[in-house]
């Protein structure tokens, strides 16, 4: 296929490997409609970022993994748009270690075939207007895709630890799978695992949504109040984390909802024993081995505002990105608000994704010829 763009600039992460942006360029060679950038440093891309939004390019492609993802995002939305930038679109390309947002967007794998992939919804304006979800924590303001609280924080925490290092005094922390996997075992078998955080969940605007193995039930409310102390707690408009974890199966990521799930898993050998259905989203079937216990091991809630209360400070993580939340507020707690902002930023997906939200779409039948004519 001859490679065709439009309007359309590409920042790669100022952490990749030469090597590899060097097959990038060798791949976009005198490709027309299409601007590569490598900035230097962190702050660089940043700004580039925030450039795109008032240049004349229409779309922004990003080569790197969740974090460079959640870094573009924040830099791109601000509360002065609030909504997709006048037409402008953002796509990402599979740069990182876990690619979760790759993942959620159905984005191939081979460079190639994802550079194929862009270039055809370019062409075609394949897009979706997605939710975010903005949190608040009395120091920052932050928007993002995914928010987890409990276990995958304190892998976070604990990858820190052990992928950190010094280079020319500054500390850095170096990426690879090994890393994520030696601070899950730590946090599965280590000492602190029956640690839990006592949490007050304020919900609003939403429905409990139970899936059963023989029915379904939903139960509408305007307000909720839950104290749980969850092995993990989950918020999300996207279903995927890290390498394919599907954390959040069931969200839409256009639907004016996040789901919010609760873990509960009390003992190792429920997790050790049921650690395949969590990684692929099976939580029906994990409900469903305990249903004789009368209880949900994984509680699911559609809601447009969460708010999390703890006594004590606690690690939460909004795309992958650790964060501690340290500050009080007024009645001594330590508060995470967030709330979804419905369709707030435009997504570039591939055509395979675009026609799930398209069912009916003669662009897609018309294209389609178009695309395997180029081919």
């Amino acid at each position: 296929m001859s490679l065709r763009f439009r309007s359309t600039l590409l920042l790669v992460n100022p952490t990749r490997n030469p090597r590899a942006v060097g097959r990038l360029k060798k791949y976009l060679h005198q490709v027309p409609g299409i601007d590569i950038v490598v900035p230097g440093s962190k702050s660089e891309f940043l700004d580039r970022v925030r450039l795109f939004a008032g240049s004349d390019y229409m779309n922004l492609l990003i080569w790197g993994g969740d974090g460079t993802a959640h870094d573009a995002i924040n830099a791109l939305y601000t509360t002065d748009s609030p909504g997709p930038h006048d037409g402008k679109s953002i796509g990402f390309l599979r740069g990182g270690t876990g690619n979760g947002i790759q993942d959620s967007y159905s984005v191939p794998y081979r460079l190639k075939h994802q550079l194929e992939a862009y270039a055809d919804s370019i062409q075609n304006n394949l897009t979706i207007d997605v939710d975010l979800l903005e949190t608040r924590d009395g120091r920052r303001h932050l928007y993002g895709q995914l928010i987890g609280v409990g276990a995958d924080a304190e892998v976070l925490r604990q990858r820190d630890l052990k992928a950190r290092v010094n280079r020319r005094g500054q500390e850095h922390v170096r990426s690879g799978f090994r890393f994520y996997l030696q601070a899950g075992l730590s946090v599965l078998f280590g000492r602190r695992f029956h640690e839990r955080l006592a949490l007050d969940v304020h919900l609003a605007h939403g429905r409990y949504a139970f899936s059963g193995p023989r029915v379904n039930a939903q139960f509408p409310f305007d307000a909720l109040e839950l104290k749980r102390a969850p092995f993990m707690l989950e918020i999300g408009t996207r279903p995927y984390y890290g390498k394919l974890f599907r954390v959040c199966p069931d969200v839409v990521c256009n639907d004016g909802f996040c789901d919010l799930y609760v873990f509960d898993f009390r003992n190792r050998r429920e997790v050790v024993g049921n650690v395949w259905y969590i990684w692929n989203g099976r939580h029906g079937r994990i409900n469903r081995l305990k249903r004789r216990s009368h209880r949900p091991v994984i509680e699911r809630y559609e809601v447009q505002e969460v708010e999390l209360r703890c006594g004590s400070p606690f690690h939460y993580h909004i795309d992958g990105e650790l964060i501690t939340l340290s500050d009080q507020a007024s009645d001594g707690t330590y508060r995470l608000h967030v709330r979804v902002l419905p369709q707030a930023i435009r997504f570039l997906v591939p055509r395979a994704y675009y026609a799930l939200y398209h069912p009916f779409d003669q662009i897609l039948a018309t294209s389609r010829e178009h695309h395997e004519d180029t081919t």
